[in-house]
């Protein structure tokens, strides 16, 4: 039987390595000082300047380190999938909020006309075409909660939701990440959730792409210092 704790922390051992964070034991916050984001943040600072995103994005991101850090369904199983399936929507409704702003960064550095060509040009090189947008509209008909058209909460007369880290596969009769028509919907459909890595493993990709391009285009780091980088002089209380 699939052991979602192992799960659990397999991930957040990734997460934690793939990102240069780190949180000591029975603390509540991650340290990511040594992170590349950190770096660029420490190379304002010598310049009297400070770069809010990067102290904003660093810090928010601890709401998805503290989900998995969260132990208490560890020992749940495909039987728990009401209580499993609240656990995987607090995660995803987070991974929308980062996956969204490293496409709007994107767009704005680059100056790109809408947020269809800045998710495509984040796609390119780490994920298939149209990726993005298959999990936008997963996200949005599968957890948030909406009233209207066509999505879970519309149709949801008590649907069974599976999970792939607990055993689940792709079916028939199954809404999943790139089969979302709720139009032929019945009570024998399910909805399949995708494993946790895959989620944690977006927003390392796209925080990646965006670090490389920092990294080899100094107009892309300019551009993004111009956006978010202001004159800061730091007050020392006497």
């Amino acid at each position: 039987m699939t052991n979602f704790g192992d799960i659990r922390l397999r991930v957040l051992e990734n997460w934690y390595k793939e990102l240069n964070r780190k949180r000591n034991d029975g603390e509540f916050t991650d340290d990511y000082s040594e992170s590349a984001w950190c770096k660029i943040q420490n190379e304002c600072t010598e310049n009297g300047k400070h770069c809010s995103l990067i102290c904003s994005l660093g810090d928010w991101l601890d709401n998805i380190s503290d989900l998995l850090h969260d132990s208490r369904f560890d020992a749940l199983t495909a039987e728990n999938y009401d209580i499993m399936f609240r656990y995987y929507t607090r995660i995803l409704l987070l991974v929308s909020e980062v996956i969204e702003d490293f496409v709007m960064l994107n767009k704005q550095i680059l100056n790109l006309p809408g947020k269809k060509e800045a998710s495509r040009d984040l796609e390119k090189g780490i994920l298939a075409s149209n990726e993005l947008k298959e999990l936008s509209q997963f996200i949005n008909t599968v957890c948030k909660h909406k009233t209207e058209n066509d999505n879970l909460h519309v149709h949801n007369h008590h649907l069974q939701i599976e999970f792939i880290d607990l055993g689940a596969d792709k079916h028939e009769n199954q809404i999943r990440l790139n089969n979302q028509e709720w139009t032929s919907i019945n009570h024998d459909t399910t909805i399949l959730i995708p494993p946790l890595n895959y989620f944690i493993d977006l927003i390392i990709k796209a925080n990646n792409k965006i670090l490389q391009s920092i990294k080899n285009n100094a107009d892309y780091k300019r551009k993004l210092l111009e956006l978010y980088a202001d004159e800061w002089t730091e007050t020392i209380e006497e």
